[in-house]
């Protein structure tokens, strides 16, 4: 066996990885019943992450200090900020699919800041044998992950993404671009 040394770098394109698991966890919903609100929650916070990851990668492509700067914008200003400058006249967040990066992150944050919520109820019922039945209502982020809410969001973020990333000068699908590395071999002698 010979040993060998490798040197070089590697790129991994998160945003990229994002979004696969966000299809990935739609695939799982659309399939089953079983687990489908935590699939395609899962899917809406991928897909959310995939805006996310995709603005910081923007953002260090365009700014070289941008790992230094960028906690000192929110998620909206980094896709403000990045449009503006390319010319995306997106108006207001009211239309699709900027209304979906909105409530994506609105989302994204419910669910990665939680809470314990209590919800009034009032309703009226119809009891067997004085049994109260199961009350299913809902909190807000269990109503928003839907099935359909999760496919609009997948296609909604590849659409931002690649306008972006067309308004930006840069070429290509960025999605479907996973990372890549250069490294260098040397054999070591024994």
């Amino acid at each position: 066996m010979a040993k060998a040394q490798v040197r070089g770098k590697k790129t991994t394109n998160t945003f990229a990885y994002m979004h696969i698991g966000a299809k990935y966890m739609l695939g799982l919903a659309e399939n089953t019943q079983d687990g489908q609100l935590y699939t395609t929650a899962a899917a809406l916070v991928f897909s959310a992450f995939t805006l996310e990851a995709y603005l910081n990668h923007l953002g260090k492509l365009r700014n070289k200090e941008w790992g230094e700067i960028e906690r000192k914008y929110s998620k909206f200003e980094k896709y403000k900020l990045f449009a503006s400058a390319a010319g995306i006249n997106f108006n207001s967040f009211h239309a699709r699919p900027y209304s979906t990066l909105k409530e994506l992150f609105e989302f994204r944050d419910r669910m990665a800041h939680g809470k314990t919520t209590t919800e009034d109820v009032n309703l009226s019922v119809n009891m067997v044998d004085y049994l109260i039945p199961q009350l299913n209502s809902e909190s807000d982020w269990q109503a928003f992950a839907t099935l359909e809410k999760a496919q609009i969001a997948i296609k909604d973020v590849e659409a931002l993404v690649k306008e972006l990333h067309s308004a930006c000068g840069y070429s290509g699908n960025p999605l479907s671009r996973l990372g890549g590395g250069v490294y260098g071999v040397t054999h070591e002698h024994t």
